[in-house]
């Protein structure tokens, strides 16, 4: 569906059609790849259907504002992704799924929140989250 490099690492997201889900498998080493056959494929659309079907809960909702879009669009987690708000594109809302017992994913949702800026409304968002966030304003304060 999609090629990435994040972290130095260069990814593929894709859709494991035996197991019918979603994928992110690292690409870096392929040697031999061989196309799938013809008759067993599916479209992007069914595909899509498909992942439309299996959306994990989503746990942080946040609108976005002009200056967190800017921020968004210079770096994003690779399964994150905005609906534009408005036609001139300077709102948006960002629904995502953040597994909470994944410390290191924690960590980086903590960071990335912190990236985006003041420009933006969280109108969901885990417990976990706000405890992470919270212990790093708290280095801030003497």
């Amino acid at each position: 569906m999609h090629l990435y490099q994040e972290k130095s690492l260069w990814l593929i997201e894709g859709f494991d059609l035996k197991e019918e889900k979603k994928k992110i498998v690292p690409v870096d080493h392929l040697i031999n790849v061989t196309p799938y056959p013809k008759k067993k494929r599916l479209s992007k659309k069914k595909i899509l259907e498909k992942l439309s079907k299996q959306e994990e809960d989503i746990n942080l909702v946040l609108e976005l504002g002009p200056k967190a879009i800017a921020q968004f669009k210079k770096y994003h987690p690779l399964k994150v992704s905005i609906s534009y708000t408005n036609p001139y594109q300077t709102t948006a809302i960002l629904k995502t799924f953040v597994n909470v017992k994944n410390t290191e994913e924690l960590t980086e949702i903590t960071n990335w929140l912190l990236f985006l800026g003041v420009d933006i409304k969280v109108r969901e968002v885990p417990e976990e989250v706000l405890e992470g966030l919270q212990e790093r304003l708290n280095l801030y304060c003497p």
